[in-house]
């Protein structure tokens, strides 16, 4: 697949076990597994096909790690499907979606079927990404993509994980 949306995903509280009976259960070298999680393909929203690009466990901080590739946008029907899955069900996932231009990027998170949080993180011309290019502001562009996906995901892991007795609350 030629570069398309990338979409960046954690699943939290997925322990040793978790990944264990996932291996077992599905095809987690491939982009089978998205079929193997979410058999029906109605539940994919209008995506047609889903390639994986990495997958990895950390098991010092429980968490899985995928990056997956579609033609133009989030997957997120096909995440909020996964969600409610024994592989998945109960724990927080949080996706963050690039353009293919690199100029704008999504946050959503997911639990138990919600839709817990759609934001926009970056929205920039795309022109202002070709000329940081042009300029060889590679880390720049990093830092303007990353900081705002990593400030996401730690919010939601505050809203939804460590204050979950509290309900959570919007991303602001």
């Amino acid at each position: 697949m030629s570069k398309g949306h990338r979409t960046y995903v954690t699943v939290y509280n997925f322990t040793g076990k978790d990944f264990a009976n996932l291996d077992k259960s599905v095809t987690i070298e491939s982009s089978d597994l998205f079929e193997q999680i979410v058999p029906f393909r109605h539940e994919w929203g209008d995506i047609a096909h889903i390639e994986l690009e990495d997958l990895e466990f950390d098991e010092r901080n429980n968490q899985l790690t995928f990056t997956c590739e579609t033609k133009w946008h989030t997957p997120k029907e096909w995440l909020r499907a996964a969600s409610c899955t024994p592989h998945f069900s109960d724990k927080l996932i949080t996706a963050a979606g690039i353009s293919s231009g690199e100029n704008f990027v999504e946050g959503c998170a997911f639990m138990s079927h919600d839709l817990l949080q759609d934001v926009t993180l970056v929205n920039v011309e795309p022109e202002v990404i070709g000329e940081m290019y042009e300029n060889d502001e590679v880390d720049e562009i990093d830092h303007l993509l990353w900081k705002p996906i990593e400030e996401f995901n730690r919010r939601c892991e505050e809203l939804y994980i460590e204050d979950f007795e509290s309900g959570g609350e919007e991303y602001e």
